[in-house]
């Protein structure tokens, strides 16, 4: 029996959109290229894993993107405008819990961008019954200790959840340590998903 959905937060409950940002800036696509390859990368794992500070990443980025420092500056000082919490997400979650449901968020995210958005913007994390953020333990998906971190932390069950993320590799995680998954693609797919496993 499922008693607890555990959710990622990015492009399941929030759409981050870097490109669009980036493209009103003045971004081409090559510089969009550059930066996928150099940026959102291993070493933005890194700070998502929390081991990088923000102002050592940001100093990392711009030294490896020679012409697009003022641009990438100008990115991250704006780069709240690219996060938006969906139309669907408060309502979704509040819904689980009326129902008795526990619900949960395992999310890789930096740490200072996580708290300024949970108090500006990320209602739903507010609603949730817990949370585990990759650059707050140390951890990232799709790493296994994340996965038994959140088990261990609020006294969990695998067999007894459901995760939903984005990420095929996530979720193919997930499954191997027993939880139930789904790859999230669209709202209206994995709700008929979520619905069929807890009935």
């Amino acid at each position: 029996m499922i008693k607890n959905v555990i959710f990622d937060i990015g492009k399941v409950l929030v759409s981050f959109d870097w490109d669009k940002l980036a493209k009103e800036i003045g971004f081409s696509d090559d510089d969009l290229e550059i930066m996928r390859v150099k940026v959102i990368g291993d070493r933005w794992n890194e700070f998502d894993r929390g081991v990088m500070s923000e102002k050592e990443t940001i100093k990392y980025i711009q030294e490896v993107l020679p012409g697009l420092e003022d641009k990438f500056a100008e990115l991250w000082y704006r780069i709240d405008e690219a996060i938006s919490v969906y139309s669907y997400t408060d309502d979704w979650i509040r819904e689980l819990k009326d129902r008795g449901l526990n619900v949960f968020l395992l999310s890789n995210f930096p740490k200072d961008l996580f708290i300024k958005e949970e108090k500006e913007k990320f209602n739903f994390a507010k609603m949730a019954d817990g949370k585990v953020i990759s650059a707050f333990v140390k951890l990232i998906k799709p790493d296994p200790e994340i996965y038994r971190y959140l088990l261990k932390e609020y006294d969990l069950k695998a067999e007894e959840c459901v995760f939903i993320d984005d990420r095929q590799q996530n979720v193919e995680t997930a499954i191997e340590l027993g939880f139930h998954g789904i790859q999230f693609t669209a709202y209206g797919e994995a709700r008929e998903k979520l619905e069929k496993l807890l009935s």
